[in-house]
């Protein structure tokens, strides 16, 4: 819940699910925790992508990060997975999230992942994403098992591989086709 308070400069409540220590105090299921980011800059947009069968309620971020949070058992458990993408700086804002929303729905929206992403971007030429992403099956009813499939390797760099044809792609129909993903954002993604 705070990483996705952190990512979308929201205001979001946790209610804790076990007892855990966090910030140095102790809290026990039922606790509330906030996690205040609202005065975070450089935040120019956020969204929650479900895939059909998801319950609706989950495009609100705290139903969300407390139903993923709530069906954890274990204190270690992993609740998210986050990837974090380089922007091309050629990109009006609009463009960005557009080519975030193809890129997400593709690679996971549509194998049955809730992603909740977020721009950033202070002006400092480092536009950037964080998309966050769901680690267990979605049904109607909420969430099953985890989905171990989507640590797999080569689902990885499929991932990765898939960003800068994407990328690539959007360069060329602005234009910019002697800029390649790969040179431009070597360091990231």
């Amino acid at each position: 819940m705070g990483a996705a308070a952190y990512r979308s400069g929201e205001k979001l409540h946790s209610i804790a699910h076990a007892t855990y220590q966090t910030d140095g105090k102790i809290y026990a299921e039922g606790d509330k925790i906030t996690h205040d980011f609202t005065k975070k800059g450089g935040i120019m947009y956020s969204k929650i992508m479900l895939p059909e069968h998801a319950p609706r309620e989950y495009e609100n971020r705290e139903t969300l990060w407390n139903a993923v949070e709530t069906k954890e058992k274990r204190h270690d458990a992993r609740l998210t997975r986050e990837i974090e993408v380089a922007l091309q700086a050629e990109f009006v804002l609009q463009e960005q999230i557009d080519l975030l929303q193809e890129y997400i729905q593709e690679n996971f929206v549509d194998r049955g992942m809730i992603a909740d992403f977020s721009i950033h971007d202070k002006g400092d030429g480092n536009p950037h994403a964080h998309i966050m992403l769901t680690t267990r099956n979605i049904s109607r009813n909420g969430f099953g098992d985890k989905n171990r499939d989507w640590d797999e390797a080569t689902t990885l760099v499929s991932w990765r591989k898939n960003w800068a044809i994407i990328n690539n792609r959007k360069l060329e129909e602005k234009g910019l086709s002697n800029i390649t993903t790969t040179e431009h954002s070597k360091h990231r993604v």
